[in-house]
């Protein structure tokens, strides 16, 4: 028989109390939004559980510590054939049968009371006689049942704390020590259990790694985490404590050390100091990859806090663990031209070159070369090499104007041998470019220099044609028309024509003057002004 429907009308609670009550053996399927989760019921009773991302059982015992990994590896080697790893635990005396069953027990209730509380909207129910390979194979051999109402009654309890749970623990991924030594409970079994809680909160453990380790009270460690957190006798470690508890802890377990500074990095994932220690950890276990990735975001967020010097070293640490990579490389480029050191930036376009050439990266080629022509201008190996990396990239045109400028430029000022070489790079890069065959001729024969000789020839005579015809004749002019104004002027001082008054005849003397070197500059701007005042005066009213 099949069943299925909306939770919206029939809750989770009723319909394990119906399965129970008809003692339904089949397969419960109930959908959230994380997903499906896979509930096996025999006889109406809860045997197993799974859902996306559920660690195996094994997996399970090593993250507790209930399970070392050497003992697991002793009883891999020792089980007997078809059996499974758990059993051959037990064999093995690695933990004892009723612990193993204990703990699954403890599971399947922590597992059942989260599905119960999730927020399910669908359901379905389907018959089938036994469990399928969904369902972990280990757990399925112990063939556990948990009646309905003893874990109903659990979840309801459950939820009723969860709340002040979460308020006073809100991440599992947060670490925890102790603030001041808590209040030790009147029952002995609790102080014990309590002491066993705070001698794991010493700052290097995450929530998830304390309740870990008590695989059959887990909801009895977040109670008393809630607890310890509520009464302040433990305390949030802060980034910078966790960052030197992590140092402190690499110096005699770097794998621990590690761990934990992954989980602060998932609280804290752009912390400048845990990058620069990840960084550090990653490159002294000789795992490059994670080194440099740690650094790259290091340099960004040093760029962004403006820490130019800093991201400078951070740059230089890059290369030198990998002298391959190009970002450190593009972002020390981009940082050298930004701050105008040409030295700098030099070196690192050359490097950059060298690594983009590798992959045939003739684009990116063409993009530094060209920047480094802005910078250092223009030398013929420079050329050559944008020509080919445009050429490689695809652009001839592009490639042999390039030259061809080049080229003319290097005629301009008379290096024919070089020009030369120019054009016989053009011809390599485009055979069939008949101006740079017609233009290489001329110059290797010298009719393109000879041309130039008999062009500068003309110009040199030409310019001494136009002084001999135009400026001398012009100079002269112009002495005999400032001769002739000194002369005037002092024929005018001599009569003491401006004294006496009589402008008329001042005027006359000018205007006699001008009339005999008009063209001349003398005449417009030494003369014109004095007539011009000699007539004002010779109109002003008397």
């Amino acid at each position: 028989m099949g069943l299925h429907g909306d939770l919206s009308t029939l809750d989770l609670t009723n319909l394990l109390q119906n399965l129970e009550g008809a003692t339904k053996t089949g397969l419960l399927t109930v959908r959230d939004e994380a997903g499906e989760s896979h509930l096996f019921f025999a006889k109406g009773q809860l045997s197993l559980i799974s859902y996306p991302g559920r660690a195996s059982l094994v997996d399970y015992l090593l993250a507790s510590g209930v399970v070392a990994p050497a003992a697991l590896e002793k009883a891999k080697k020792s089980r007997k054939r078809g059996q499974g790893l758990c059993a051959a635990l037990v064999d093995a005396q690695a933990l004892s049968a009723e612990d193993l069953a204990g703990i699954v027990k403890a599971r399947l209730v922590d597992d059942a009371c989260e599905v119960l509380a999730a927020s399910a909207r669908k359901f379905e129910f389907a018959e089938v006689e036994g469990p399928s390979d969904v369902f972990d194979a280990d757990e399925r051999a112990l063939a556990l049942a948990l009646p309905a109402n003893p874990l109903l009654l659990e979840s309801a309890r459950r939820s009723d704390h969860w709340a002040m749970i979460r308020e006073h623990l809100p991440s599992d991924s947060s670490h925890y020590m102790v603030a001041r030594a808590p209040r030790v409970p009147a029952e002995e079994h609790k102080a014990r259990f309590q002491a066993e809680v705070v001698k794991l909160l010493d700052g290097a453990r995450s929530v998830t790694d304390i309740v870990a380790r008590f695989p059959t009270k887990r909801f009895e460690v977040y109670q008393l985490l809630a607890d310890l957190a509520k009464s302040q006798a433990i305390r949030p470690v802060a980034v910078a404590d966790l960052n030197a508890r992590i140092l402190e802890l690499a110096r005699r377990d770097r794998t621990r050390a590690l761990a934990l500074l992954a989980h602060a990095l998932e609280q804290n994932p752009h912390h400048l100091a845990l990058l620069c220690t990840k960084a550090m950890l990653a490159e002294k276990m000789g795992d490059l990859e994670q080194a440099t990735e740690a650094l790259k975001l290091v340099v960004h967020l040093q760029l962004e806090n403006s820490e130019q010097e800093a991201a400078r070293e951070t740059l230089a640490r890059l290369k030198d663990l990998d002298e391959s990579n190009p970002y450190a490389f593009e972002k020390s480029f981009e940082l050298a031209l930004e701050e105008g050191r040409d030295k700098d930036a030099l070196a690192d376009g050359k490097a950059l070159i060298a690594i983009y050439r590798k992959p045939g990266l003739h684009r990116k080629v063409v993009s530094v070369l060209e920047r480094l022509e802005k910078l250092q201008g223009t030398s013929w190996e420079h050329a050559r090499s944008l020509a080919h990396a445009r050429a490689e990239a695809g652009d001839h045109d592009a490639a042999v104007k390039g030259l061809e400028q080049f080229a003319a430029v290097l005629i301009a000022r008379e290096s024919y041998p070089l020009a030369c070489k120019a054009y016989e790079e053009v011809l390599v890069l485009q055979p069939s470019r008949t101006k740079a065959k017609q233009t290489l001729a001329d110059l290797k024969s010298g009719a393109h220099a000879q041309r130039k000789l008999r062009w500068r020839r003309m110009r040199i005579r030409a310019a001494a044609c136009f002084v001999l015809l135009v400026v001398l004749p012009w100079i002269g002019y112009e002495a005999l028309a400032r001769r002739a104004f000194v002369e005037t002027t002092r024929s005018v001082m001599r009569e003491r024509l401006l004294e006496s008054g009589r402008y008329g005849e001042a005027r006359a003397h000018y205007c006699a003057m001008r009339a005999s070197y008009g063209w001349s500059t003398t005449a417009h701007f030494d003369v014109q002004p004095l007539i011009d005042e000699l007539d004002a005066l010779i109109d002003a009213p008397k």
